[in-house]
């Protein structure tokens, strides 16, 4: 459906092919809860519906959704107890976890773990410090854009990116076994990936030691339900 807003014309349609996968990305990434991952991505789309009147055009549309996104997913991201580095190592610690179920639903089970583990590992990072990483790692926003969207100096938005990617990428080097596949990490599904052969699946990924491609990766391997088309 086509508005004319503001002399702007908004295809509502466009809008959700083009954002609401991300959206929902986005909100997986930032929110431990699925429930309330998917509660935090389809409040998005309420937020742009009731509020489309006032986008006059001065910036990007791209910009203007983020925006929306970042105090709507922030606030639900707020809401969840924070986890420190030190309790994900201790968890990441533990006995390794064992699988049940039947085994040709085993590699599917290992593909959903090791996405939880990535999820989690985001999670050493402060909830504005891992929008900010994500914003522009995986969304792959401008740090322009990310200035705007966050209201902070150009200077203060690189070192947050920076530092938070080194963070995370000590987090999974330090137990994630399809980046760092010849170490001895602390994976605590070790033996079930190596059982599937997901080492083999995700050495080229490894060797060229990118851990934003392993998490894009996932993202494919895991689409986002558009939990925005119910709206539409």
């Amino acid at each position: 459906m086509n508005k004319i807003i503001n002399n702007i014309n908004i295809d509502n349609n466009q809008l959700v092919e083009q954002f609401g996968i991300k959206i929902s990305r986005l909100a997986h990434r930032m929110i431990k809860n699925n429930d309330l991952a998917k509660e935090a991505a389809q409040e998005v789309w309420v937020e742009i519906l009731k509020s489309i009147h006032s986008f006059k055009g001065n910036s990007n549309i791209s910009t203007w959704i983020y925006t929306i996104a970042k105090r709507t997913i922030l606030k639900y991201a707020n809401s969840e107890r924070v986890y420190s580095g030190h309790e994900i190592n201790w968890y990441c610690d533990l006995d390794p976890i064992e699988y049940n179920g039947l085994e040709k639903d085993k590699k599917q089970w290992v593909k959903e773990k090791c996405d939880e583990c990535l999820t989690a590992f985001c999670h050493c990072l402060n909830n504005e410090s891992r929008l900010i990483f994500l914003f522009h790692d995986i969304a792959e926003l401008s740090y322009f854009e990310i200035c705007i969207i966050m209201e902070m100096k150009e200077e203060n938005v690189r070192k947050i990116v920076s530092r938070s990617r080194a963070k995370v990428k000590n987090f999974i080097n330090r137990n994630c076994i399809l980046y760092t596949l010849n170490s001895n990490c602390k994976c605590r599904i070790q033996k079930h990936v190596i059982s599937v052969d997901l080492k083999k699946e995700y050495a080229k990924l490894a060797n060229i030691a990118n851990m934003v491609t392993i998490l894009k990766k996932f993202d494919e391997e895991f689409p986002r339900k558009n939990y925005w088309e119910q709206f539409i």
